[in-house]
């Protein structure tokens, strides 16, 4: 799997995410990075995919006008063009289109769906109001923090409908210990239901589930006597967190809410 710093870029463009910045400097370093091309070329196709499994429907005749009304009544008079003052350049951050774009091709190169989990969990809890910046950084301290204490710890860091990171998945990378979920944002399960951790995009792309979380303790316990993938399998190429009822694990995750896809 590519590690390019613009891997991201090249799945965001294929969405049409970018920025018109992001998409020039995207399209001059394609040129001489064929991991770049390849990445685009296979988020393209899954784009193409998504739309024909849409029906196409033409909208109203009279729909556009109203629509521009609209936008003309909602957005005013222009406002003066504001004097621009420099500023240190920020640090790029992914946009939100961007980041939703690179979780939903995580989840279809997974063989998941992705679901709108709001729209699903009818007894879901209030979203706390968490930013997107506090978040990041949260994951970000984990991930730090998982490999200081073990350099050789394989952390994933899974994303919800929104491309924002919900929780963190840390690998030992032995399939005799036991992976970890640490919960940073998940969707709340509702009354009788727990989080179930998959390892997916294994040999068949058929996921397996491997551990399950319950919310009120947060602790990760192992399903079966293997707590990862068993001995010999090929390391997972990505994790994903569904919410399943209390009980005996489906054979496929039902409700996905969190997808990751291992760097490296």
């Amino acid at each position: 799997m590519s590690t390019c710093a613009l891997r991201a870029d090249a799945v965001g463009a294929a969405f049409s995410a970018l920025e018109p910045e992001e998409d020039l400097a995207l399209r001059a370093h394609l040129a001489h990075c064929a991991a770049c091309r390849r990445t685009l070329a296979e988020a393209t196709d899954v784009v193409a995919a998504l739309g024909a499994a849409v029906p196409q429907l033409d909208p109203p005749p009279a729909l556009r006008g109203r629509l521009l009304d609209t936008v003309r009544v909602e957005r005013g008079p222009e406002p003066p063009t504001p004097t621009r003052v420099p500023h240190p350049p920020a640090a790029p951050r992914r946009s939100p289109a961007l980041a939703m774009a690179g979780a939903l091709l995580a989840a279809v190169a997974l063989g998941l769906v992705m679901v709108l989990a709001g729209a699903v969990l009818a007894t879901r809890s209030p979203t706390p109001d968490t930013s997107a910046s506090t978040v990041d950084a949260r994951a970000d301290r984990v991930v730090a923090d998982a490999r200081s204490a073990d350099p050789g710890v394989r952390a994933t860091v899974l994303r919800g409908e929104t491309g924002a990171p919900v929780a963190v998945l840390l690998d030992p990378g032995d399939p005799a210990a036991a992976v970890r979920l640490v919960a940073l944002d998940l969707p709340a399960t509702g009354t009788g239901r727990d989080y179930v951790v998959w390892a997916t995009g294994l040999p068949g792309n058929a996921p397996e589930a491997v551990a399950v979380m319950d919310p009120d303790d947060g602790v990760t316990r192992p399903l079966g006597d293997v707590p990862g993938p068993a001995p010999g399998t090929p390391a997972p190429r990505g994790w994903a967190v569904s919410v399943e009822a209390s009980g005996p694990v489906p054979p496929r995750p039902s409700t996905v809410v969190a997808v990751g896809l291992v760097a490296g």
